[in-house]
Order: structure tokens, then sequence, then C-alpha cells
């Protein structure tokens, strides 16, 4: 088996840093995603 450390594996994904301006818009839209879609839900639920 192969064993990567974070470390390695950051550099071969490379990815968004998570304070850049596109790292702070794919989490601001994540948490309201995350958030909205169950509150929508809950609140706009079928009512019987």
């Amino acid at each position: 088996m192969i064993f990567t450390t974070s470390h390695e594996l950051s550099q071969v994904i490379g990815g968004v840093d998570m304070f850049s301006p596109t790292g702070l818009v794919i989490l601001t839209i994540g948490i309201l995603f995350t958030l909205g879609v169950p509150l929508t839900m809950i609140l706009k639920g079928k009512k019987d």
C-alpha cells in the first residue's frame, strides 16, 4: 500500500487557498447550500 502525507497530496492535486477570493466564494456557496437547503425544506415543506 502507498501512503501519502497531506503535504505530498496538496502538491499533487493543487487546490485553492481557502483565504483567496476564489476559496472564499467556494466556501460561502458551500455554507449557503449546506444550511439553506435543509432550512428551506423545514420551513417550506409539504403542508398537509
